[in-house]
């Protein structure tokens, strides 16, 4: 439930894409999109203690979508570092 809710607010979060203006024109822009995008939600699951674990049935609903937010607020920042912007 977990990743469905955090990839419908990552797919669907404005509507919008990521870009990235200062890759090269030689770079696979698709390429180093997945590899950036992989990066940044290992790093963004580690820094926010969201990986999954047996404490689930101990959350309420409110700690969930506060710790989403914290997660997908984590992966922004991250995707941002790497010079990649929604448009």
């Amino acid at each position: 439930m977990k990743y469905i809710v955090l990839t419908g607010l990552l797919l669907l979060g404005g509507c919008t894409s990521w870009h990235n203006p200062t890759l090269d024109l030689s770079v696979n822009r698709s390429e180093r999109f997945a590899a950036d995008r992989s990066e940044c939600l290992e790093r963004s699951q580690k820094a926010t203690n969201s990986a999954p674990d047996n404490d689930l049935p101990q959350r309420t609903y409110t700690q969930d979508q506060d710790l989403y937010t914290k997660e997908v607020k984590a992966f922004q920042r991250c995707m941002n570092a790497k010079g990649w912007i929604k448009k």
